[in-house]
């Protein structure tokens, strides 16, 4: 049956729903993107509830233990991106001294030869000692030179990419490059990330990019020039997004019902727990390539996993592989103590994929109703992506303190944000706590520049951090469930990978985020607090998508008196 004339025709009444009813089934929009959610059957409906979990159950002992160990795959990924925050951090810097000058305090030394910058030095007049500096006594002579070598402030961080390539004065506009790159790489596999998984399958591209990001961990240690370190950068973070993707989308297709919100929310938890690791392993590794080293190990032994982990049995039932995907459930079930291994056969052959004989168009994103849900989006991903990395990735150029401390405090309230995600998205709906959670981000941006005016003491501008982060974390994990359920079924995929390219445009300009501070030192987070507010306002443009209990006894009566939730995951 060909879906497609029938959404066109519902793109074309402006009060047009996700909610689609007829006398056979009613369909609900489900809470992830590609992975799709459903609720809770009746005991009437349990003959329409889908193959996988009618022989496996929506969760259980096999989906717990495979669940947990496709959350793991999370660390190395975050290790990469949050690794600039210490291995790229920006210190003190000074031209060198010359030889004879070697036993020079450092403070007498750059008084004297770098009153303007350390950009540029002081001739040094023949004879001069450390003595007549120290002294007062030392001419000074009004001719400069350009400084070409420096040395660094270790004493918070140790070797970085900036003091090892001097970037520094006219290339420090390069320190930005390489995270630029990878960022752009993680648009790009954001986007593309969803077509390679349904197209190779879920395992294959987890494991297969899982080695080629181990690969270019190990590599990028061995680069001895930095356009060779940028290139890595490159290729890591499309792979690195890849990664995430495949291990979301396969942890969510393993669970049935309300699990499959709850697995998805889960899978976010490794997130702060990363950033944590990372905080203290700088403090012991301070050098970069010592610290990439050591948060790249993990990862390699992630690849044990392949002889443990399944294929997807869903996405192995809609290419048609029904014999493999009878080897995974039959394995489950017996690991899950399930004792219908003899209905198995019966159950898959009544199992019957929609044929569609036309493929969706990216134009429907932008016909009818959809048009403005659309839009909507593409300005709340930005303004979100903004918010959450702005002051995740920024967080040395607050300058609160020891960075290593103000990390792990800013980290840790990632923590209770996602935990209470999980029933504010079964509780409360999405669009309003979205909306709240932006909005409080924001204003707490604008008090915590409001408090470093008035205030001294860091701790109270680390607290208003601490409740802009909770904040927008929480809407990290609420608006992609959002978005999934703005859209039919049928083009889903096509809507949640249109988002992420307002998501990855937002990502290029986050490394430029803090040169907005040459202008007002203030700009940066007035900014932060004035998109992350604006993107709140956006949301109540959008309906809510949570379906009450008088909905559903409405869409009941509509339908023949029969309601059925559906899971197409794998059609």
């Amino acid at each position: 049956m060909n879906a497609l004339p029938e959404l066109e025709e519902l793109l074309q009444k402006p009060n047009s729903s996700p909610l689609i009813c007829d006398e056979r089934k009613a369909s609900i929009i489900p809470s992830q993107g590609i992975s799709k959610e459903k609720n809770h059957e009746s005991n009437e409906d349990i003959g329409q509830k889908d193959v996988v979990s009618l022989i496996i159950g929506d969760y259980g002992r096999w989906q717990l233990m495979m669940t947990f160990l496709l959350s793991l795959f999370s660390f190395p990924c975050t290790f990469h991106i949050y690794l600039p925050t210490f291995t790229a951090r920006a210190t003190k810097f000074w031209c060198r001294r010359p030889e004879n000058l070697s036993s020079l305090p450092i403070e007498y030394w750059i008084n004297y030869s770098q009153p303007v910058d350390a950009c540029s030095v002081r001739v040094l007049p023949d004879g001069i000692t450390a003595e007549s500096i120290m002294n007062n006594t030392a001419p000074l002579l009004d001719s400069f030179l350009r400084c070409n070598e420096w040395d660094y402030d270790r004493s918070e961080v140790g070797d970085t990419i900036i003091s090892e390539w001097d970037l520094v004065c006219d290339r420090a506009t390069l320190t930005n490059l390489a995270e630029v790159v990878f960022l752009i790489g993680v648009g790009i596999g954001g986007v593309l990330g969803g077509w390679i998984s349904d197209k190779f399958g879920r395992k294959r591209i987890l494991i297969g990019m899982m080695l080629a990001q181990s690969v270019l961990a190990i590599l990028s240690l061995l680069m001895q020039s930095y356009l060779q370190y940028v290139l890595v950068r490159l290729v890591m973070g499309l792979v690195s997004v890849s990664v995430v993707y495949a291990a979301f989308v396969l942890s969510v297709e393993l669970v049935g019902g309300a699990w499959v919100t709850i697995a998805g929310v889960c899978n976010f938890f490794p997130l702060p727990l990363a950033y944590i690791i990372v905080s203290l392993l700088s403090m012991v590794l301070p050098n970069w390539r010592d610290l990439q080293l050591a948060l790249s190990v993990p990862g390699c032994f992630l690849l044990i996993l392949w002889f443990v982990l399944p294929e997807s049995p869903r996405w192995l039932l809609s290419v048609g592989r029904t014999q493999e995907a009878k080897a995974v459930l039959e394995k489950a079930s017996k690991f899950n103590k399930k004792d219908n291994l003899a209905d198995i056969d019966k159950l898959l052959i009544s199992n019957k994929s929609e044929i569609r004989t036309e493929e969706p168009s990216v134009l429907m994103l932008f016909k009818g109703y959809l048009m403005k849900r659309t839009f909507c989006l593409f300005i709340i991903w930005f303004s979100m992506t903004i918010a959450y990395y702005g002051l995740l990735l920024n967080i040395g150029k607050f300058n609160l303190g020891n960075l290593h401390i103000t990390s792990i405090i800013l980290a840790a309230v990632e923590i209770p944000a996602i935990a209470t995600s999980i029933p504010i998205l079964f509780k409360a709906g999405r669009r309003i706590p979205i909306f709240i959670s932006m909005v409080i981000c924001g204003l707490a941006c604008v008090a915590s520049e409001v408090f470093s005016i008035s205030f001294e003491d860091n701790w109270i501008i680390i607290s208003c951090l601490m409740v802009g982060k909770f904040a927008i974390a929480s809407t990290n994990i609420m608006l992609p469930i959002f978005t999934a359920e703005l859209y039919p079924t049928i083009i889903r995929n096509l809507g949640v990978g249109a988002s992420q390219i307002s998501s990855g445009l937002a990502l290029i300009c986050i490394p430029y985020l803090w040169e907005l501070a040459k202008l007002n030192e203030h700009l940066p987070m007035v900014t932060i607090a004035a998109l992350s507010g604006a993107g709140g306002a956006v949301v109540l443009l959008l309906p809510d998508t949570i379906i009450s209990k008088e909905s559903k006894r409405s869409a009941n009566s509509s339908c023949n008196g029969t309601f059925t939730v559906t899971d197409d995951r794998g059609q």
